[in-house]
């Protein structure tokens, strides 16, 4: 029985030891300079936004193309707004006339808009009557005429209350004519498509003349300028990788770039990109070196208590120049 037991103990130790499964296994090196951890990263611009249509309509004009760089508040697209503008034309008439018109009413002294009133009606009844004797005219219009034409003398005794009427139904309208006026504007302001963050212009997603969404990606737009190398941790580093920490970063790039940065944030979120929590690096892009997707590799520098714990707390691997995890019953 003891036997057996010693046997599959022997088999655990093996693969603990041997495998090399785990990521920190192959991300823990030692070397002449000491013990270090090396993460795989990949760089992203410090800011991206994707462009959406802010309304349902027709591209008119695209002013920007990919390569452009852009500054914030830059007009980068435009809708077709012709209908809309001229509603937006005909409501701004429509305010001014009706705005007019109850300031007319306001002002108008005891008989002044009951006299307009009748010479009007009056002057409409005289034209249908000669239009009708010369048969150019029906009689349900000169009735009509004749209708409108004694309502005007009627309202001469109730002139106070019409006034107040007409004025209280001109306030409605007003207050519609204005909520429309400034539906029509927004409309138009939805047209001007503007960039919210400065950078360069990294995709176009659609043409002049395309019929677009709500919602509907038109571009993106990337901040280069200074990057984030975003580099993957597993679990059992994260004692290691700290805010403020030193790193050298070593770009994959021809001809090779290197930089000394240190560590912005770490992340205690798995990310999707890399299947596990990261740090994050900012590095300064004068040069435009690094493109989004551009792939390095990190190290990370360790101090000497933390070179101690590594050793007394992982497995020594000459063959592979690496630190293995210990088994905690081991």
């Amino acid at each position: 029985m003891d036997r057996v037991v010693w046997l599959l103990l022997s088999v655990l130790l093996f693969l603990m030891a041997g495998c090399a499964k785990s990521p920190e296994e192959k991300e823990i090196k030692k070397s002449r300079e000491g013990i270090t951890i090396r993460l795989e990263g990949e760089v992203f611009p410090s800011q991206e936004e994707e462009i959406l249509a802010p309304m349902d309509g027709t591209v008119e004009s695209i002013y920007v193309d990919v390569g452009d760089r852009v500054s914030r508040g830059e007009l980068l697209m435009r809708f077709e707004t012709t209908v809309t503008r001229y509603d937006l034309d005909r409501t701004q008439q429509e305010l001014e006339y009706l705005t007019s018109l109850r300031e007319f009413f306001k002002k108008s002294r005891k008989g002044e808009v009951t006299k307009a009133m009748v010479n009007v009606a009056r002057l409409n009844l005289e034209k249908l009557a000669q239009l009708r004797s010369k048969g150019y005219s029906s009689d349900q219009e000169l009735n009509s005429a004749k209708m409108v034409y004694a309502s005007s003398l009627h309202s001469k005794y109730t002139e106070e209350e019409n006034k107040i009427e007409r004025i209280r139904m001109l306030d409605e309208r007003i207050a519609t004519v204005k909520s429309e006026l400034m539906k029509l504007q927004h409309l138009i302001s939805l047209s001007e498509v503007r960039s919210e963050i400065g950078g360069i212009v990294s995709q176009i997603k659609t043409q002049r003349g395309d019929y677009v969404s709500k919602g509907s990606p038109l571009g993106t737009i990337s901040n280069i300028d200074t990057v984030i190398v975003k580099a993957g941790i597993a679990a059992g580093l994260l004692p290691f990788i700290k805010k403020g920490k030193d790193v050298k970063i070593d770009f994959i790039t021809t001809p090779p770039y290197s930089v000394k940065a240190k560590i912005s944030r770490v992340v205690l979120v798995v990310d999707p990109n890399f299947g596990r929590m990261t740090a994050e690096i900012e590095v300064p892009n004068k040069n435009y070196i690094l493109q989004t997707g551009t792939k390095a590799l990190v190290t990370v520098y360790l101090t000497k208590e933390e070179q101690e714990f590594i050793k007394k707390n992982f497995i020594d691997n000459p063959n592979k120049t690496v630190y293995e995890v210990k088994s905690k019953n081991y």
